[in-house]
């Protein structure tokens, strides 16, 4: 298990050294995990055979064409957003520390496997085979480590498989509500579910599952300025040293605009510290 980096033109973050104003760093990166990949497939099969199924056994049988446009524009718009941020997820260094990195201010550990003075929040995956800025976990799904340059993506992704997967279950539910409504069900009625449409419910509620605590713990590290193993196991009750608007901000980008909503934009780095004050 190792990762594949190319650099293209710009240099990696140097520990104890002001994280200047720039975007994240262009790199082409990729974790050669067998299990990660697999399960990175696997979240892809899921989230195209669901679309399949509800388009060939939902959408079409309802012989409605705007209500088949309508669902279908909504579902392929969140689902596309979901898969192209689980890509930047997947292919973005997460905040890699250089190996050899030398001392810095910053430094508070060294790490024997990389070789390299390690700053504050810093630690070792031993899937990725280096040392992460921010590490917040090593995301099996997504096969890379979520850090402080991925993490806007990974926000990004859990929140549009959870729009997604609540898409489909009121496509699913809002029929038999009305139904039930409209006294078509009694004491005798009984349910059977078709196979297909039996497979795209359990798929809705696992990605609505998923996103619900994926999101929740994400907000929850961000707000706090924390990482989850720092909530977890260390100071677990106290609060970040910033406001969350400006721990959003060092997420997100520095402005708050539909920028933050979009995975093809790249975040600009700051320092929290320098620009706590304007949230």
């Amino acid at each position: 298990m190792s990762s594949w980096v190319q650099n293209h033109g710009t240099s990696e973050h140097s520990a104890g050294l002001e994280t200047p104003l720039q975007a994240p760093n262009q790199r082409c990166w990729f974790i050669l995990d067998p299990i990660g990949i697999l399960c990175a497939m696997a979240a892809w099969a899921l989230v195209l055979s669901g679309g399949w199924v509800l388009f060939r056994d939902l959408l079409i049988p309802s012989n409605n064409m705007l209500y088949i446009v309508a669902n279908g524009v909504v579902f392929h718009l969140l689902a596309s957003l979901a898969l192209a941020s689980h890509l930047r997820t997947m292919l973005t260094d997460p905040g890699s520390v250089p190996l050899g990195n030398p001392p810095g201010p910053d430094t508070v550990s060294y790490c024997p496997d990389c070789h390299s003075a390690i700053p504050r929040t810093a630690c070792h995956c031993t899937v990725c085979q280096r040392c992460i800025r921010k590490n917040d976990h090593h995301c099996p799904w997504i096969n890379n480590c979520i850090g402080e340059d991925n993490q806007k993506y990974f926000l990004l992704f859990t929140m549009y498989i959870g729009l997604t997967s609540t898409h489909v279950l009121l496509l699913l539910g809002i029929p038999v509500l009305c139904s039930y409504v409209r006294g078509e069900w009694d004491s005798s009625s009984t349910v059977s579910l078709p196979a297909p449409i039996l497979f795209l419910l359990l798929v809705a509620i696992m990605g609505f599952l998923f996103a619900v605590v994926m999101l929740g713990s994400q907000m929850c590290v961000i707000y706090s300025d924390k990482t989850t193993t720092e909530l977890l196991y260390q100071n677990t009750h106290s609060g970040g040293r910033w406001s969350k608007c400006a721990n959003m901000k060092a997420v997100c980008g520095s402005h708050i605009s539909l920028a933050w909503l979009s995975p093809f934009h790249s975040p600009e780095h700051y320092k929290v510290s320098e620009h706590h004050d304007m949230a």
